[in-house]
């Protein structure tokens, strides 16, 4: 079937088999990108020892992509919609492959950041461009199973990258996961010029100052997020000044969209109820989707004591869940309401958060790995429904404008999600070793509580230090419990505001 509109923000129609190819590059494009956010990290111990460098220092390798990545996104509809979208996409895979070889060939640290800061900038079109075009060449009846198609190479890369990133860095040292990117980006291009079709370009103005103000403000939050907690948030000046003048810009940006003649954002778009409710929904959905994918490594590498191989293979059903999730919910959106189907993928990321409330240092592989399998589940149900319902009415002229907003969104919320959480766990990490230091005090109350042996002699520093690491390890392991109680009720608060949208046809 082909698609048929006079809308002038649509693309031509395309037949069944381009639409296939069309597919296979937006996904081949997506998981590249998808799966280059988290497979850096794996490699950044070993990047630390090639560039004598302090964590701090390190940091700014991810750093400096993430601020890149938001500060671009948010200026990707205007580019496409002057200078073409096929032709900025074809520049900005080239740009990434590019970029990732450069990366690769860095050897200095201030090098290392410059590239993957440019990666950033070069990938951020990426995403939102690949969502535009199947939204485009598919009918708006096969919407939600396209885009659970799509969303399998999205959402799948960053849940394969460490286990991949861990056994490339072993053997081929950290250079190696940049280089990965070279045949299959390369792959992703050739598809793009050959099938891809050229959507009408629009010589919208530029309005100069909103984008000033939504790049600059955008950009100070992402930077006060991703350095607040090695800064001690608000204890720091920086923190302060980029935080306050983030919300500055923002708030002027807000005032340039009401009032501006020819706004940066259109605003008419945001008169779809389903438009703007999908926008606060994704922001909510981003603040946790990530969560596992972070801290659960740390728990089974730093806790558990798990070879970073295990910790690899235990991620793998978290992506299994997500193959399910996509693949159910891309067929059963045209059978059941797409919001009980919301509502289904929120409770299952509700009952995956709060089991790991009820985990202790002896959970299992398998206690580990079945939760895995929900959390994935979750996932992959909620971000194809959101994604399919949030565009659903939103004229196609109007889309390249409202997708990479919609990314822009999700990468900020994800980012303030996962340094909020971070935070909180560590206070809570911190508060209950105090107390549970307090009730050890004495080897008397450690030996009534259970926690040493009846033999051990506190007065032998080893033996000392071994009771302090079991008590910090307690602790940390009850922060993890806090805080994923905290996810759970965020889940679960999200249940009813999944009927704020339109009920489909």
């Amino acid at each position: 079937m082909s698609v048929a509109t006079a809308d002038p923000g649509a693309a031509p129609a395309v037949g069944a088999f381009q639409r296939k190819m069309i597919m296979a590059t937006c996904m081949l494009a997506a998981s590249i990108y998808s799966m280059n956010l988290t497979i850096v990290s794996i490699s950044l111990p070993n990047m630390q020892g090639t560039f004598s460098a302090s964590p701090d220092q390190i940091a700014w390798v991810v750093t400096g992509f993430i601020l890149g990545l938001t500060m671009t996104v948010a200026c990707i509809g205007w580019v496409s919609e002057r200078l073409g979208r096929k032709r900025v996409y074809i520049a900005a895979l080239a740009a990434f492959v590019a970029t990732s070889v450069m990366c690769g060939n860095a050897s200095i640290l201030e090098e290392e950041v410059f590239w993957r800061f440019l990666q950033g900038v070069t990938g951020a079109a990426i995403l939102p461009i690949s969502q535009s075009i199947i939204l485009d060449v598919y009918p708006r009846e096969e919407h939600g199973r396209a885009l659970a198609l799509w969303g399998l190479g999205n959402m799948a890369g960053p849940i394969i990258a460490p286990p991949i990133g861990g056994m490339i860095t072993e053997a081929y040292g950290w250079q190696s996961v940049f280089d990965i990117n070279l045949p299959f980006g390369l792959l992703a291009l050739l598809g793009t010029i050959l099938f891809v079709p050229s959507a009408p370009s629009q010589k919208r103005p530029l309005d100069a100052i909103g984008l000033i103000a939504l790049v600059g403000g955008v950009g100070l939050v992402q930077l006060a997020v991703n350095r607040g907690a090695r800064l001690d948030w608000f204890e720091s000046s920086e923190i302060l000044f980029e935080i306050a003048g983030g919300l500055l810009l923002l708030y002027l940006f807000v005032v340039r969209i009401l009032t501006a003649r020819r706004p940066f954002l259109e605003p008419m778009m945001f008169r779809d109820r389903n438009y703007w409710v999908g926008l606060v929904m994704i922001a909510a959905f981003g603040a946790f989707s990530f969560l596992p994918i972070v801290t659960l490594p740390l728990f089974m590498r730093n806790l558990l004591g798990y070879p970073i191989e295990i910790v690899g293979l235990l991620l793998m059903p978290r992506a299994l869940g997500v193959v399910c999730g996509n693949l159910f919910v891309g067929r059963a959106m045209t059978r059941i309401d797409r919001r009980l189907l919301l509502a289904l993928g929120l409770l299952c990321a509700v009952y995956s958060s709060w089991e790991v409330t009820t985990w202790t240092l002896a959970t299992g592989v398998w206690e580990i790995a079945v939760n895995g399998v929900f959390q994935g589940l979750g996932n992959g149900m909620i971000w194809v429904t959101v994604n399919t319902m949030t565009f659903s009415n939103l004229a196609p002229r109007y889309r390249a404008q409202a997708v990479p907003l919609y990314f822009l969104t999700f990468n900020l919320s994800a980012s303030i999600g996962i340094a909020a959480f971070i935070t909180y766990w560590v206070q809570a990490s911190r508060s209950t070793a105090d107390i549970l230091g307090e009730q050890v005090t004495t080897m008397g109350n450690a030996v009534r509580q259970g926690l040493v042996p009846h033999d051990w002699d506190l007065s032998d520093p080893s033996t000392a230090a071994a009771l302090q690491d079991l008590v910090d390890r307690q602790a940390s392991m009850i922060g993890y419990e806090l805080s994923f109680q905290l996810v759970a009720l965020c889940a679960l608060l999200l249940v009813p505001f999944v009927f704020m949208f339109r009920k489909p046809d």
